[in-house]
């Protein structure tokens, strides 16, 4: 997909939501094998939730973008044809959706405004340490080191 449709990918901004926990290299295999077990009927209190329609029609993509590069390869076509690139668009988008729904049915997410006020928090620190570095209440030499009083004393110079 980065090589084939590296511009139109589906936005992954919803990834900020999850918790870090959830941020694996391999999150992308727990969903698609999640998407595989509720289209087999393994998994019935996320069925009942309504994903199955989800990853009925994620898996169905897949087999069409199998589908389609096997036809590809077999062209000894060396370069991405349109059939390759709307196929893997289509995946993408099926992809983004089921796994924002899985992952949102299994933990909690965080909701806009918890984003928000997170962002502001790290807004407030930043400018804290800006200013007493600035003033002389900090070296750099202690930021680089993140000296642990240091970081206990952040927070508290941005409440004051």
């Amino acid at each position: 997909m980065e090589e084939c449709i590296p511009r139109e990918q589906h936005c992954r901004d919803y990834l900020a939501k999850f918790p870090e926990e959830l941020l694996v290299d391999n999150l992308g295999n727990h969903v698609l094998f999640a998407a595989e077990c509720l289209v087999a009927g393994t998994v019935l209190e996320l069925e009942r939730m309504g994903l199955r329609p989800l990853a009925k029609n994620l898996l169905c993509s897949l087999q069409l973008v199998r589908k389609v590069l096997r036809e590809q390869s077999l062209s000894q076509a060396s370069t991405c044809s349109e059939p390759v690139r709307m196929a893997l668009i289509r995946f993408d988008a099926l992809f983004a959706e089921f796994e924002l729904s899985y992952v949102s049915s299994l933990v909690p997410v965080k909701s806009p405004e918890e984003l928000y006020k997170q962002q502001e928090i790290v807004v407030l620190f930043c400018e804290t340490v800006e200013r007493a570095l600035k003033l002389g209440h900090l070296s750099q030499d202690m930021i680089d080191g993140c000296e642990p009083l240091l970081m206990f004393t952040i927070p508290r110079l941005a409440i004051i």
